[in-house]
This record gives C-alpha cells, sequence and structure tokens, in this order.
C-alpha cells in the first residue's frame, strides 16, 4: 500500500501561515472584548476607615457624600490600602460593588496599548496615594 504524500510549496506555507495569525487576531478580537483585566487598588491608595467596624471606603465615596443617609462620617481616619489590610478591615461592599478599588480594562484594550495603537489611560490613583476622582 502506497502513503500518500503532500508537499507544500513555500508559498502556500507562507499564506498558510498567514492564514493561521490573521484568524487568531480575528478571534482575539472578538474574544479579547469579553475578557476584562482588573487592576486593584495601589498599597499607598488613601482610604478611610472606620475603626470601630473595621470597614475602609473610597475616598469618592466619602467626600461625593454617596454613602446612606444616617451614616456618620466623623470617626473615619485617612489610612493606605496598605495599612487597612494590615489590620485586616474589610473594604464597604457598596465600594466594591461600585468599582472603586478596581480599574477595568478589557485584554483588546491592553493589547493595543502595549502595540502603540491607544494610549494608556490615566490611573485612578497617584503616586502619593491620592485619586484621580
Amino acid at each position: 500500500m502506497k502513503s500518500m504524500q503532500f508537499e507544500m510549496s513555500n508559498s502556500e506555507r507562507i499564506y498558510s501561515i498567514l492564514a493561521i495569525l490573521i484568524g487568531i487576531v480575528i478571534l482575539l478580537g472578538l474574544v479579547g472584548q469579553f475578557i476584562i483585566i482588573s487592576d486593584k487598588a495601589p498599597p499607598q491608595a488613601v482610604v478611610y476607615v472606620d475603626q470601630s467596624t473595621g470597614i475602609y471606603y473610597a475616598p469618592p465615596y466619602i467626600l461625593g457624600k454617596k454613602y446612606p443617609a444616617g451614616f456618620d462620617e466623623s470617626n473615619l481616619k485617612a489610612v493606605t490600602v496598605a495599612e487597612a489590610e494590615q489590620k485586616s478591615y474589610e473594604a464597604d461592599p457598596a465600594c466594591v460593588e461600585l468599582g472603586y478599588f478596581k480599574q477595568k480594562s478589557t485584554l483588546n484594550d491592553r493589547l493595543r496599548i502595549m502595540t502603540g495603537l491607544a494610549e494608556k489611560p490615566p490611573s485612578r490613583w497617584n503616586d502619593d496615594g491620592s485619586w484621580n476622582w
């Protein structure tokens, strides 16, 4: 029994490789929009801690007065995220739900930034720990 041999010319190999690469780019373009990458607040970011409850809040939540009526902000203390986490304080669930402690982007956004097709957006947090809101 004879075995069949399939041989490709150099130009056919190049076209095959290009077709595969284009397929990968298209697949990343379609799927990459749904893959979310989150960057959490850096350790030096300033938050407000309620030492009596062990909960910390994002400055936009407190300074923007987005908290519920009757909330007592007088006993809050400004500390860094690292200090709050070191003392095992928990992030306020409302702040977490509002997305204050994470900056999100898609895989497509990250790839465009890495290839130089887009500029990196400004961070929510400055190097000194203040927030960009």
